[in-house]
Parts: C-alpha cells; structure tokens; sequence
C-alpha cells in the first residue's frame, strides 16, 4: 500500500524506487519523451504538408507556355474536368489537419518545456501541467504566457508559440487564400475529328456579284495562317519593291467558332498575294470638265500612257512579256482625280487603267504571280496622292495641262513631280497578282485570338486602323506573328487551284468586285477620306483609311494594295462558304474556359505560413528534447503526479470545488505572499519530481 503524506509531501514506500531509477529517467529516448503520436504527427507533417504545397505547385505551373497544350496528361485532366477548385480544396484540408495537429504536439511540448525552464505563476502551474497530455491549441498558451510576464513577449519560447498560433489561425483560411488565386481562363481542349462542308456540289448555282465589294462594308478581321515569301519589300536601288508570293490561309469557320480555334487539320482555302511597285514613266496630261451635277468647281482627270519599257529599264529590270492570251497589260490611262480636301492631308486614288487583261467573260484565265512579280494578267494600280486643291490644281491646269516628261525626283517607288507653284504628285506603278487555292493544312495557335475592326469615334471622327493593320502586317509598331495573332502553319499540301467556288473567288475579286460582268477602263478607287473629288467606287471607309494609314506609315504601295485586297479576300471568303454543302473530314482543338490559378500570391503566401509553422514545429521539438527531462507528451498521470508536493497541497485541499481564479486569488496569493514562479524538476530532499519554486532552484544551481 502506498501512503502519502500531504503535509510532508512524500511518498514514503516509493522513495527508494525514484533513486534507484534516476540513470534511466535522465535518459529518455525521443519516443518516450515525445510519443511515438507526437514523432508521427511533428515528421508525418514536415513530408506530408510539402507533399500537398509541391501538388498544388505542379496546378498552379503546369499549365507551362501557351494554353495548356503541351501540358501533363494528369494536370489536363484535373482542369478540362473543372476540378481544380476541388483539388485545391482537398490539398488545404490535408494541410490544415497537419498543421493543426503539430500545433496541439508543440503546444505541450512548449508547455513542458517552460515548466521545467523558465517557470510559471503557481497559480497556473496546474493547467501548464496538464497541457503536456492534452491541450486546445496554441492560442491557450499564447495566452497564458503573455500574461504571467512581461519578459515572456522576447522569449523564445513565446515567439515560436506566437507564430505557431497565427500560422495555424492562417491555414483555417487556406483555401480561400489559394482559390483567390483562381480566375476564368482559356486552355486547349481535347481534339475534336468532325466533318465540315469543304467543297460544293453542282446543284449549287453561283452568280456574280450585284454590287460592288468595295462599298460593302468589309464582314470579317479574322486570323489566318501565313506563308511569308521571305523577300523584303524595301525598294532596290533602282526603285523596285515587291512583296513576294505571300500565302494566306483562311481558316472554314465562322466568327462565333474561329476566335478559340487553338489547331485546325483539314481542307482550307487561301490566296497567293503579290504586289510589286516601281517608279513609273507616264507621258499625258491633266484636264478639268465640267462636273455637272456634282457639287464640285471642275472635275479634274489625268490621261496618258504607260511606258513599260522605260519603266523596267528605270528600275535595273529586264522587260518581262508584256502579252498572253490575246491581252496585254493595259497602257492607256483614264482616271478622275480628286484634290487634298484638307489642309494638310493628300488627295490619295489607286486607278486601275483596265481589267481586260486580268479576266476574261468565261473566267479562263487569271493573275498568278507565284513565280514572277509582273505577268500579262497582273491588275494595274496607279497609285498617286497630290497636296493641291483646286484652287492650287485650277491655276496649273489652265495654264500647263501637260505631264511634265522627266520627274522632278524619284525616291524608291515613287515618281514626284512639282506642278504649278503649289502642287506636288507622287505616283507609283503597282502590278497585282491574286490567286485562289485550296489545300491540306495543318495551323495553330498557342492562344485565343481577337478580332480586331476598324473603328470610327463618333465624337472626334477618327478611324482607328492600327489592329487591322497589325492583323495584316502592316503596322510597323507590331510585325511580330505573336502581335498579329497568326496561325502557325505547321503543314500544307495538296493545293489545288482549279474548282468551281475557285473560279469564282478568282473572278469577283479581280471582276465581279465591282458589280458588273466588264468593268470599263479608267476606274479610280477614293484612297482617303480627306480626298475631294470625283470618284468611279467610293469604297467603304475601311479601304481607303487602311490604305492611307499604310502609306503615312511605311511609304510602301505594294503593302496598301496588298492589305486593301486581303481585307476584301477575307470578306468574300466568309460569305461564299456559307454556301458549301459537301463535307469533308477535320480535326478542330478549341479553347476551354476553365477556372485555373493565375496568379502565384495565394500559393506563396501559403507556402510561407507552412514552411513557418514546420520551422516553428522543429524548433519547438527541439528545445523541448535538449531542456526537459521529466516530461512525456501525451501522458496524464505523471503530468497530475508531479504536482502533489508541499507547495501545492494547500491548493489541493481547498481546490477540489473551487475556481481556478478563486484558487488564485483566496489561496495562492495570500499564503504564497505573491503568485510565485515554479517549476517541475527533482527535489533532491525527496527524490521526486515535483512542482519547485523557481528561486529555490536558482539558488541551489549557484
């Protein structure tokens, strides 16, 4: 039977046993002293909670560059299934369970720790204690110890204890931390092999144009694939610049399908653009008429001839063959011109001498400049601007009507000449060449594509050109494909040229794009907005903005006809396969939106609390490992046992139904005379580990 003596504080039949036993509890082992618990929970959750931060590491970058296309198997499946909020969830979760419990270990290891070294106020001594077996968390502690000193806001102990509750409080908000990362985002989808109507068949009736592209306000700004031609268009030094064979493939949907478009294998149409300009050789005159109904003072026309031969000579090149099939290339000119109707700005046209020789009624044969930048069947422009009005014109025009024979200068493509005393005329000869075709391709795109359109401010009056041009490569202030918003054109074959819907492309972009089966000679296109005068077409505002905004910024003709023409190419494109009905096999990718991490601050604020709290939790186990020597975490009866001694039986025999603020302040305080400091250690009067004052045990270790 084993007696205990309350007054004295001793167990009288055990006191041999405690000294017999001293060697082996100043030895504990780890798993005695921490629990084999508390070694699973402090190291189970310094691998597992890394374990989650790497996973959700891996959603949040794996999407890698692009839109998600070169991604992971597993991370594609996670997104395209709309599961990344889930996981994310269920990472956090397994996060705040690691989290949590390391709190509640550290917290009776942090306990233990500062009842065996620092000391506590007796009156709390009792609950320090049974925190070692089990305890509410961090923030009890916290709490106790900041108010039983002041010095314990610089412990270390209290430090570790303070981060430790406010990274555990933290990671209860882990999940709303990390989906604050989350917003609505575009990735590849899976591939999609369907069938689209590609070709027609022969009961459907196509008919030409009743009315003029170039008034129809253009319907389509849609990304295509490109085949550059590698030349660059600068003029030579003679003053020929040529854009090369420039292939441009037109992806066979419509808008509302085309903008997510990410990779595209099928059967696609497209044309072959070339533009080449030079300084020409014109012998003529100006004239005015008088412009009858129309509300202007005269109406002012240039007519003459083209020297093709002095042309080419002019430009360093042999004269190509000038004729085929009967035609030749038009040398007769007969255009209105209008004036610079604002100060400031250019009267611009593009007149076009005769289309005879680009195609014929039956539609047998058309301009092909793959191989040669001027054919017999190229379409002639004659692009001039001029900075006179018609006063400035008028005064001219009645005196020297005359094209002057020799230019005032030649600078690259262009011939000046200085009129009268205040007009100057720019002119270049521009030979286009546009050819339809049909192929195999295979085209994408790392992201969503935006449309771009030309768009006028009501208030101001602008017209806004710059993202049509940067789509067709004419903006200088973005050449890149990333700016233009291309399809990558992985592949391509099978070209044909020769088809029903081929011949007619081919003949109402060189013919029927004026509404009449032969259009007559000497037609003149409005190229600016500022231009005052009488015009055969006046296009649509996109035309003449985008080819006067295209010579303000590159001075290149080739490129304001080129970008003019595929505007109305794309425009006719869209419209006529509305038309197709017989399908053919394709394989489509389109984007997904999914909600996926794109920003990093939520995982990082995260990943900074954990990798805190598991700094905190080692630092903890370790201090408790090197200073205590009488405590084992998780276990009660030792924690109730070592605080039966002399100084607390006075508190044992009034406690057993009292409050512990009751206890503290009737019964601590007035026998104690204060609220003094103890701590658990060996008495060495009785042998046991008992509660010590922290004076007593300061005096003795002197």
């Amino acid at each position: 039977m084993v007696s205990f003596d309350l007054r004295k504080g001793t167990f009288k039949s055990l006191a041999s046993t405690f000294a017999s036993n001293d060697s082996k509890t100043e030895r504990w082992r780890v798993r005695e002293s921490i629990g084999r618990y508390g070694m699973l929970v402090i190291a189970g959750g310094a691998i597992i909670s890394p374990v989650m931060l790497g996973l959700l590491a891996v959603l949040w970058g794996g999407k890698g560059p692009g839109s998600g296309e070169t991604a992971s198997a597993s991370w594609r499946s996670v997104v395209l299934r709309g599961w990344a909020p889930e996981a994310i969830t269920l990472c956090s979760l397994v996060i705040q369970v690691c989290t949590s419990a390391q709190a509640l270990i550290c917290t009776s290891l942090a306990a233990a720790t500062l009842l065996e070294t620092t000391g506590v106020p007796l009156s709390q001594v009792a609950e320090f204690s049974t925190m070692r077996g089990a305890n509410g968390g961090p923030w009890r502690l916290v709490y106790l110890m900041s108010r039983s000193s002041i010095r314990n806001f610089f412990s270390l102990q209290f430090l570790l204890m303070l981060v430790l509750f406010l990274g555990t409080l933290a990671t209860q908000f882990a999940s709303t931390i990390l989906v604050a990362d989350l917003d609505v985002s575009s990735i590849t989808g899976n591939v999609n092999h369907t069938r689209l109507n590609l070709t027609l068949s022969d009961s459907i009736q196509m008919y030409q144009p009743s009315s003029s592209q170039w008034e129809m306000k253009p319907t389509d700004y849609s990304a295509f694939g490109e085949i550059p031609s590698g030349i660059s268009v600068e003029p030579t030094a003679r003053g020929f610049s040529d854009t090369g064979n420039v292939r441009r493939i037109f992806v066979p949907l419509q808008h509302e399908n085309r903008t997510n478009l990410h990779h595209y294998v099928g059967g696609a149409y497209g044309i072959n653009s070339r533009v080449a300009c030079t300084s020409p050789v014109l012998t003529g005159q100006f004239e005015a008429f008088d412009p009858g109904s129309k509300p202007l003072p005269y109406l002012l026309t240039m007519m003459g001839n083209i020297s093709y031969e002095a042309t080419f000579a002019n430009a360093g090149l042999d004269v190509p063959s000038l004729c085929a099939d009967g035609t030749c290339l038009p040398s007769q000119f007969n255009c209105t011109m209008p004036t610079a109707g604002i100060p400031g700005r250019l009267g611009t046209f593009l007149c076009i001498p005769s289309l005879s020789n680009v195609i014929d009624t039956d539609m047998t044969f058309f301009p092909d400049g793959r191989n040669s930048p001027v054919t017999p069947h190229s379409m002639v422009f004659l692009v001039t601007r001029n900075n006179g009005s018609f006063t400035d014109w008028g005064s001219f025009v009645n005196n020297v009507s005359a094209i002057p024979d020799t230019p005032t200068s030649r600078d690259g493509e262009w011939a000046s000449w200085k009129l009268g005393e205040n007009v100057k005329l720019d002119a270049s000869l521009c030979f286009s060449s546009l050819l339809w075709d049909f192929s195999h391709v295979d085209m994408s795109t790392t992201r969503d594509t935006i449309e771009p359109a030309v768009s006028l401010d009501p208030k101001t009056r602008q017209i806004d050109t710059a993202p049509a041009r940067t789509l067709l490569g004419v903006n200088p202030d973005a050449t890149s494909p990333s700016d233009r918003q291309l399809l990558a054109v992985n592949a391509i074959g099978n070209t044909s040229t020769d088809s029903r819907l081929l011949r007619y492309l081919d003949g109402a972009i060189n013919a029927g794009i004026f509404g009449i089966p032969e259009p007559p000679s000497g037609v003149t296109i409005n190229g600016d907005g500022a231009s005052y005068g009488a015009s055969s077409i006046n296009p649509f505002f996109d035309y003449p903005t985008v080819v006067q905004d295209v010579l303000n910024t590159t001075n290149r003709p080739a490129l304001a006809v080129q970008g003019m023409l595929t505007i109305m190419a794309m425009s006719l494109h869209y419209a006529q396969i509305q038309l197709l009905d017989v399908e053919d096999d394709v394989s489509l990718t389109v984007s997904v939106p999914v909600t996926i991490p794109v920003r990093w601050t939520g995982l990082a604020a995260t990943a900074a609390v954990v990798a805190a709290n598991l700094a905190c939790a080692v630092a903890v186990a370790v201090l408790f490992l090197r200073r205590t020597r009488h405590s084992k975490q998780g276990h009660f009866w030792h924690a109730v046992a070592q605080l039966v001694c002399e100084s607390t039986a006075g508190i044992l025999r009034a406690g057993p139904e009292a409050r512990d603020d009751r206890v503290a302040r009737e019964v601590v305080v007035p026998a104690e005379g204060g609220d003094p400091l103890v701590v658990i250690g060996r008495c060495k009067r009785t042998g046991r580990v008992q509660v010590l004052r922290k004076e007593d045990v300061d005096k003795e270790s002197v």
